[in-house]
């Protein structure tokens, strides 16, 4: 039985205001092939499978087309909601969902309910957690001295893990496979992922899910394996959604036979536009050759010139079209006068004056001659067009 597990779709999100509906389909495209290329029997995807509570008309359209595209590809779909996606509105129709095969694990309010994948005569308990906000899940079971136990994610979530494991245990020795939502300690976040909690306190540790023999986790979108170990890992978004993305996007498709996890495998994700971020100055970034494979990126710049330059963002866009931010590393910061009442009548300076003082703050040195007669001139022409 070979399972592929993918998280953070996302589906409607924007990256830096830009509509990434293209991409999104290409990778759903790419993914109903992938599932028959491989010969996946089951897709999972652990959450947040919108970018908001309340998607765009858009956004529902593309899901149920990718959903669409898997079914045609033969496979069975099992999902859970996110802390990006409203649990009630993903769950919608979820009886109507698993008759056509896309079984849909969004209840919050009660305990998670183990359902058997069957495949030939290979087995699977899948134990789907959706995404538990402290305080709207029911509320943590006093502990063992029956002392209230406070509102935490970790709490809630222990408390759903263990009602799992007593459903699962009724099953019998099956190999089982785990879908939470969560931030796990120790792994490695992104910017483009919303904190779970302020701090990030509501952290869980890797050994509340000890046990299962394969944890598909959701909520971080950079693939990677927790403490080391294959079968507990983040499969990762599938395209980049900030400019602290810029590792390899992929899938992983893990293999039972004989009721045991016997491979892990990872797919790498060819769609999709990479996220750079270049610093120099606009000159080399226009003219130098080594950026050019950088021009169909996600272009964030750190401009490293000493003097403002005209119309950076429009010049970019001629090189890089994907450019969306600027920032300016090095410009000089310049003084602000104050004045009072007290201060005594300022000297008279001339137009002329003024530009050169203004020119030897930008520069940190006097203008050259040659610059103080441009600027003569530039001054003399402006005084006689206002005169006309």
């Amino acid at each position: 039985m070979r399972v592929l597990h993918t998280s953070d779709w996302h589906i409607g999100r924007k990256f830096e205001r830009v509509s990434l509906e293209a991409d999104q389909r290409l990778f759903l495209q790419w993914l109903a092939r992938t599932v028959e290329e491989q010969r996946v029997d089951l897709v999972v995807i652990a959450g947040d499978i919108y970018d908001r509570s309340m998607p765009s008309e858009d956004a529902v359209e593309l899901l149920d087309e990718g959903l669409d595209l898997l079914r045609a590809s033969n496979v069975t779909v099992a999902l859970i909601s996110g802390n990006h996606d409203s649990a009630t509105r993903i769950g919608f129709g979820a009886r109507r969902q698993a008759a056509g095969g896309v079984h849909v694990f969004s209840k919050v309010q009660s305990s998670p309910e183990p359902w058997l994948f069957t495949k030939g005569v290979e087995k699977l308990i899948v134990l789907g957690i959706p995404f538990l906000d402290a305080y709207t899940a029911p509320a943590p079971r006093p502990n063992d001295k029956g002392e209230n136990r406070p509102r935490t994610h970790e709490n809630v979530l222990a408390d759903a893990i263990a009602d799992g494991r007593e459903a699962v245990a009724e099953l019998g020795a099956l190999p089982t496979l785990v879908m939470a939502h969560t931030f796990v300690r120790g792994s490695t976040s992104s910017e483009s992922e919303k904190q779970l909690s302020i701090g990030g306190s509501d952290a869980v540790p890797s050994n509340l899910f000890d046990g299962f023999d394969y944890v598909a986790l959701g909520h971080l979108h950079r693939p990677q394996k927790i403490d080391g170990r294959d079968h507990i890992a983040y499969s990762g978004s599938p395209l980049p959604y900030s400019y602290s993305e810029d590792h390899e996007k992929s899938v992983r498709i893990v293999t039972f036979e004989d009721g045991a996890l016997t491979s892990v495998e990872i797919v790498p994700i060819p769609v999709g536009r990479p996220v750079i971020t270049l610093t120099d100055t606009l000159d080399n970034l226009l003219r130098g050759s080594e950026y050019g494979r950088y021009e169909n990126h996600w272009v964030a710049v750190r401009l490293t010139d000493a003097v403002p330059q005209v119309q950076p963002m429009d010049r970019l866009r001629i090189r890089f079209p994907f450019v969306t931010t600027i920032r300016h590393g090095s410009i000089r910061s310049y003084k602000v006068a104050s004045f009072s009442a007290r201060d005594e009548q300022l000297p008279i300076r001339t137009h002329e004056d003024v530009v050169n003082e203004f020119l030897t703050e930008l520069l940190a040195e006097p203008p050259s001659e040659l610059q103080k007669e441009l600027v003569h001139e530039a001054v003399e022409a402006s005084l006689r067009k206002d005169l006309v």
